[in-house]
């Protein structure tokens, strides 16, 4: 009771932070997905199931007791024959007698107690579920990380679909003014009706780019939501700002490594071995005899008239207690295949293992390669942006001077759109660099 009344406390806490929330960092995101993320809330709940998985094999080594009830009306009695000349001396050899035996109305009543005394099977059984219950709290650590590295990137998400959004809005904002003045020096005559139209193609190029921007944000979004486990037609805002998280990241100098003894799916691993080794024993614990006792107590009602509730009538008792003990002594081969089935198991559980101990190093090597590729990538992106932006703004003063065409200007505001296009996904990267580069160094 104590304990369903500590869930119920937790889970009003976690409404009563949770509810109305509509703005949140990315610190906040990650807390409320652990809350109410699906799949963290089905690992809970099978963390719940490998407890009374535990509960359920303990009770099989507790008596069981078993109560029992039977009314029988014998329309018919039995009959039964019996050689004549057992009653009648004089009957010859060959007669039969009819015997009726039993009463028309019987009643039962039986308390039978059974307890297990060895099995060792059972045995086995307890240590096994309680590393069943083991992995599951692995499985639920587990989702865990895997849902805030999936919230983070997906929040960033978000994040990227907006700064491009608000790119494309100056652009489009610059296009659709560079077109206005160009019109005016038109109807002056002033200037050629090509660079005109080669403009207001510019407008239109960046007004459609804008409005898939914007769908692409609203996108993100539900991506998003659906991460953290947040309501789907609700309005969200977020708080983080994408360039203090990429200016807060630095190169990574010295090494990184990975102590595969805290990294989740290495621990996962090693109970699942552990539990193969546990099936070894299982198998093995069928050569076991098993030793039951038992108890039953029955009282019985026979009565030829239907008077069982009668207190004057006799209940006749008839108690007994004994032990049962089973033997296996041959089944044809077919447990010495499931010993070794079980054994071969535990040998691909201990070459997975071997497998992910060489791995890890190099994965850990490859995420430390790409994180340092995609800074440097991040560097070159900024340096890049900043000189087409420089260049852009150049050629609009040149243009209103005369000295260069529309089409000119429009493929160098094509080259600048690209530009701040790759460096928006350069920061995304290296943030999604940076995460990987976390989890598999168990920092995430």
């Amino acid at each position: 009771m104590k304990k369903n009344n500590l869930l119920l406390v937790i889970l009003m806490s976690t409404i009563s932070l949770s509810y109305g929330q509509t703005s949140f960092s990315i610190a906040e995101a990650i807390e409320y997905s652990v809350n109410n993320n699906a799949n963290i809330k089905n690992a809970l709940l099978g963390m719940e199931i490998a407890n009374q998985k535990v509960k359920e094999t303990t009770a099989i080594g507790l008596p069981q007791v078993t109560a029992t009830g039977q009314f029988q009306n014998f329309l018919d009695i039995p009959i039964t024959v019996a050689p004549a000349i057992a009653f009648n001396p004089n009957a010859n050899p060959g007669d039969l007698v009819e015997l009726q035996f039993g009463t028309e109305y019987n009643a039962t009543g039986a308390l039978s107690v059974n307890q297990l005394l060895f099995s060792g099977s059972y045995i086995v059984g307890l240590q096994t579920s309680k590393t069943y219950k083991a992995v599951s709290e692995y499985q639920k650590d587990k989702s865990i990380i895997d849902t805030k590295e999936m919230v983070m990137k997906a929040y960033y998400g978000v994040l990227v679909a907006g700064k491009t959004v608000k790119s494309l809005q100056e652009i489009s904002a610059t296009s659709e003014r560079i077109y206005k003045e160009t019109q005016a020096f038109y109807k002056e005559g002033l200037i050629e009706e090509d660079n005109v139209t080669q403009l207001s193609l510019n407008v239109l190029n960046s007004k459609n780019a804008l409005k898939n921007a914007e769908r692409q944000l609203e996108y993100a979004k539900s991506v998003l939501k659906l991460q953290m486990g947040y309501d789907m037609n609700q309005d969200i805002t977020l708080t983080s700002e994408f360039e203090s998280v990429v200016s807060s990241l630095k190169p990574e100098v010295s090494a990184i490594e990975s102590d595969v003894n805290q990294n989740i799916d290495f621990m996962l691993l090693n109970k699942q071995l552990e539990l193969s080794k546990l099936n070894v024993k299982y198998e093995q614990s069928q050569y076991l005899p098993t030793l039951t006792a038992f108890f039953n107590h029955q009282q019985q009602a026979l009565r030829n008239d239907f008077n069982l509730l009668d207190g004057s009538q006799p209940w006749y008792p008839t108690t007994i207690w004994g032990l049962n003990l089973s033997v296996p002594i041959f089944t044809g081969g077919s447990n010495r295949a499931q010993v070794a089935q079980a054994q071969i198991s535990v040998m691909q559980n201990e070459n997975s293992i071997a497998q992910f101990n060489d791995g890890i190093t190099l994965q850990t090597q490859s995420a430390k390669f790409n994180y340092d590729n995609a800074y440097d990538n991040y560097l070159t992106s900024k340096e890049s942006v900043a000189i087409s932006k420089k260049i852009y703004s150049n050629y609009q003063i040149k243009f209103k001077e005369g000295l260069i065409s529309s089409l000119d200007l429009s493929q160098i505001q094509t080259q600048y759109l690209s530009a701040e296009t790759q460096y928006i996904q350069a920061m995304y990267g290296l943030i999604n660099a940076k995460i990987k580069l976390d989890k598999i160094t168990n920092k995430l």
